[in-house]
């Protein structure tokens, strides 16, 4: 896995949060969900731009995420929350998304060649926001 490759993973991870987030939040009835959930958004989209400014630098338009992907997922959040919108299960489905974020960084950063010390840091900047953002949503479930 090149920079470019790495920089794309960041945005679209990055993106497929701040997609989750937004999927969701109209439901959330617990303040102080939607205010763990408004501060995640708030650094998924840090991430993103940097993700971004660094492809722009490089003369790359970002790939982002397939909009089927996208509305797939907020029909699958949608759907979910027809049947549970509590925010236990809110926080839940929020967890299950970071968990598949943390999965797929660990992955391309054991791929990535490492070519770029910046790129590394922001990849694993990313990883660490999806850990925390677990953690942050376990004392809802």
């Amino acid at each position: 896995m090149n920079d470019i490759d790495m920089l794309n993973c960041i945005l679209q991870n990055a993106e497929m949060g701040c997609q989750g987030i937004t999927s969701v939040r109209r439901r959330v009835k617990h303040k102080a969900v939607d205010s763990v959930l408004c501060s995640q958004l708030v650094r998924y989209g840090k991430l993103y731009s940097a993700a971004n400014s660094m492809l722009k630098s490089r003369g790359v338009e970002a790939r982002h995420i397939n909009p089927v992907a996208k509305t797939m997922t907020r029909i699958a959040a949608q759907r979910d929350l027809q049947r549970d919108a509590s925010s236990s299960h809110i926080a839940e489905m929020m967890i299950k998304g970071n968990t598949m974020g943390v999965n797929k960084m660990v992955r391309n950063l054991r791929d990535y060649d490492r070519a770029n010390p910046n790129i590394t840091l922001l990849a694993k900047k990313m990883l660490d926001t999806e850990e925390e953002h677990i953690k942050e949503l376990r004392e809802f479930v």
